[in-house]
C-alpha cells in the first residue's frame, strides 16, 4: 500500500486542472499506478518530468537496447522493483542478453558485455554510487557515445533515479505478475 493515496481527478486543485488534463492527455491514460500516480499530485512537475523522459527515450544518440540496460541498472542500483518490472522484459525483447539481465538482477558480475554496454553500466553505477563519474569512466562513455550521447546518458540515469526516488519514498510497488523474475529488494 503506497504511503500516500494515488492522485485522483477530484483531488486536483482548480488552478492545476489544466496542467493535469494536459498531462493525462499527453500520456493517453490516467496515471492509476506507477510513479506518476503519486507525482501527478504536482501536475506541472509530472508533465515536465514525463516530457523530459520521453525526449530522452527519443534521443537517437543512445540505442533503445542500451537505454533499457541503463534503466534496469538504475532499478538495481536503487532497489526499485517497479522500474525493474517495467523494463526488464523490454530490455530482453530489445536484445539485451538474458544472462546480463539475470546477473544484474542477482548482483552477480557482468561478463561479456559489449564496450558500449560496459561503458553505460559503469557510468550509471558510478554516477549513482558516487554522484559523479571519474575521468576514465567519462572518457570511455564519451568515446562510445560522443558528447551528445554522454549528456543523454547522464540525464537518462537522472530521470529514472527521480522516478525511483518517488516510487521508493512512497512505497509504490511493482504489480504482481509479469514475465521477469522480480527484483530482490
Amino acid at each position: 500500500m503506497p504511503r500516500i493515496p494515488f492522485v485522483t481527478a477530484a483531488g486536483i486543485a482548480p488552478a492545476e486542472k489544466a496542467a493535469f488534463d494536459a498531462f493525462v492527455q499527453r500520456r493517453g491514460s490516467f496515471p492509476d499506478n506507477g510513479p506518476y500516480a503519486t507525482i501527478a499530485h504536482l501536475p506541472r512537475i509530472a508533465q515536465l518530468l514525463d516530457e523530459l523522459r520521453l525526449a530522452l527515450r527519443d534521443e537517437a544518440s543512445l540505442a533503445q537496447p542500451l537505454q533499457e540496460l541503463v534503466m534496469i541498472t538504475v532499478a538495481r542500483e536503487m532497489g526499485c522493483g517497479y522500474i525493474w518490472h517495467a523494463h526488464a522484459a523490454s530490455a530482453r525483447k530489445k536484445g539485451v542478453r538474458g544472462d546480463i539481465i539475470d546477473n544484474l538482477r542477482e548482483q552477480r558480475p557482468l561478463t561479456g558485455l559489449d564496450a558500449d554496454q560496459q561503458a553505460a553500466v559503469d557510468y550509471a553505477r558510478e554516477l549513482l554510487r558516487d554522484r559523479k563519474v571519474s575521468r576514465p569512466t567519462f572518457d570511455r562513455a564519451s568515446a562510445c557515445f560522443g558528447q551528445r550521447g554522454t549528456i543523454a546518458l547522464t540525464n537518462l540515469v537522472a530521470v529514472y533515479a527521480v522516478l525511483a526516488y518517488n516510487m521508493n519514498t512512497y512505497e509504490v510497488t511493482a504489480p504482481a505478475g509479469g514475465t521477469e523474475t522480480p527484483l530482490p529488494v
